[in-house]
């Protein structure tokens, strides 16, 4: 193999963008498990040990602030965050709206939503136990970094060996 041409500049390029395109595919797999959750009513406590927990609404109300939290254990208390994409699950004749994702659940834990502008709210909540996403995301990771970082040595093995040419041939 001749690597002294610079097309094989383009192999350099396109290696850390397959691999960019292949983790990005990685990485949105990871919400295939909230996609096929079945919810359930909040009320009472549940054992998510282990396991992340998405929340859902049936009534998605844009224009207000709803704060999920964790209620119990009482160590664990806080805000659960809010998901960066908007997901849609039809379960028991209703859609159900994804609002909140703690990405780590606890045994005997407990969930509340409440409005942040404390008026009366009609919407329904439900809580979904899902697999942890952490070895998809690890993995797209890995993908990403390795492309990146292999497409990199390409790109010092093939300007090394034409610089080696060029010094050679003076």
């Amino acid at each position: 193999m001749d690597f002294t041409r610079r097309s094989w500049y383009i192999l350099a390029i396109a290696v850390p963008l397959i691999a960019w395109l292949l983790g990005s595919a990685q990485l949105a797999s990871r919400w295939d498990s909230v996609h096929e959750a079945k919810p359930i009513a909040l009320g009472g406590t549940f054992d998510a040990d282990g396991r992340s927990v998405a929340v859902f609404t049936d009534f998605p109300q844009p224009d207000r602030v709803i704060d999920c939290s964790i209620a119990k254990p009482r160590e664990f208390e806080g805000k659960i965050a809010k998901p960066p994409v908007e997901i849609s699950v039809d379960f028991d004749s209703t859609r159900w709206h994804l609002i909140a994702l703690a990405e780590e659940g606890h045994e005997k834990m407990a969930i509340s939503c409440l409005p942040a502008d404390e008026h009366t709210d009609g919407a329904s909540y439900a809580f979904a136990v899902v697999p942890t996403d952490f070895e998809a995301k690890t993995s797209a990771e890995f993908i990403v970094w390795g492309g990146l970082g292999f497409g990199f040595l390409i790109a010092v093995v093939i300007g090394y060996t034409r610089f080696r040419s060029l010094k050679h041939s003076e």
